[in-house]
């Protein structure tokens, strides 16, 4: 499995496990569409484990 496989199972995972707003869901996908490098794919990653932590008020 190549690192970018990784993380698209670690986003799909975050996505699949947590209530994000649809428009988050539909904006990641389609950022990831446009640009499929590892590094982006990390940073998209980052956001929605960022936007999660917004939501649950800072704790996990």
């Amino acid at each position: 499995m190549t690192e970018l496989e990784k993380v698209a199972l670690q986003i799909s995972e975050i996505i699949s496990n947590f209530d994000f707003p649809l428009f988050i869901v539909q904006d990641v996908n389609k950022r990831l569409m446009d640009c499929q490098e590892v590094g982006y794919a990390k940073q998209q990653l980052r956001y929605l484990q960022n936007v999660k932590k917004a939501m649950l008020g800072g704790s996990e």
